[in-house]
């Protein structure tokens, strides 16, 4: 499959007001392919949020020093790059940020998703067919009169994401999106991003301090002191709970348990990820500790 985003030996260090430099991540190597579902974990500092701001070009080699290369769409984006590519790239690779009024432009929900391809110069025609497609893709239809600033902080972020589809990226960064959210409104994005990777071809990267979040994507990535820690499925990842505590980060809660359960002698099968999971797995394991007493 073909890679949207490749990182080669890439290094980065910020430039803070007096010259000096801080660095925040060390030859890191990945690739992305098309169509895939990543998530990204890391502890506060791990460089999760640095990665994502290189690879859609907030931050430049005017923050700090690049060393290594990201190629988004075939063109290299850390070196000399034109006014015209960079505007290409930044719409090709939308995201979504941590908080959603610093992306909501518009004082209504419908001229909001419409900014972009206003901006774009893409018919009106189209653009209203845009809106009412993108609204219905993130569950807020009836909601296109409605005032941002009035909604629920769940809301403006699907609004925060309808926005950045209806520029029609081929890859959606989401950059600990959910993170001021409760949790009806973390559920929310997560259901909008499951049905986007299960309906669309759009390449999703996930960056959360959620580890549920990431049980559902292709791939987990875990950085660790700038570095990449970890990288596998989340099978892979999400069973080796020692290495993940070890570098201070939590597995899913039902995992946990069972992880507990394996090591009291209590429970010998594979560690669930899901809830749904869990409870058959400990359903079955209760009913096999019944039949012993019967016995």
């Amino acid at each position: 499959m073909e890679n949207i985003i490749e990182i080669k030996n890439l290094s980065f260090s910020y430039k803070d007001s007096e010259g000096k430099l801080h660095p925040a991540l060390h030859d890191i190597n990945l690739n992305f392919e098309r169509g895939t579902y990543t998530a990204i974990l890391g502890h506060n500092g791990s460089g999760k949020s640095t990665l994502a701001k290189l690879i859609n070009m907030v931050l430049t080699r005017e923050d700090g020093v690049i060393d290594g290369s990201i190629t988004v769409c075939g063109k290299e984006v850390t070196g000399s790059i034109s006014d015209e590519d960079a505007y290409d790239i930044q719409c090709r690779i939308g995201m979504v940020h941590q908080n959603p009024d610093n992306q909501i432009v518009a004082t209504t929900v419908e001229e909001d998703i419409a900014f972009g391809p206003e901006n774009l110069g893409v018919d009106p025609v189209e653009i209203r067919k845009t809106v009412t497609e993108m609204l219905k893709a993130v569950g807020m239809e009836g909601h296109e009169k409605s005032a941002p600033h009035r909604l629920s902080g769940g809301q403006k972020q699907r609004i925060a994401v309808a926005g950045v589809l209806a520029m029609r990226p081929e890859c959606i960064i989401f950059d600990e999106s959910t993170a001021m959210l409760d949790p009806q409104g973390r559920e929310a994005i997560m259901n909008t991003i499951d049905e986007l990777h299960k309906n669309t071809d759009v390449t999703i990267i996930t960056i959360t301090h959620y580890m549920n979040e990431a049980t559902d994507a292709d791939r987990v990535i875990v950085l660790n002191k700038g570095e990449v820690f970890m990288d596998g499925t989340p099978e892979e990842i999400f069973t080796q709970v020692d290495t993940l505590h070890s570098v201070r980060l939590d597995v899913p809660q039902v995992t946990e348990l069972f992880c507990k359960l394996k090591k009291a002698g209590a429970y010998e099968g594979e560690l669930p990820l899901h809830t749904e999971e869990g409870a058959a797995a400990l359903k079955e394991l209760l009913d096999s500790k019944r039949g012993q007493k019967c016995l």
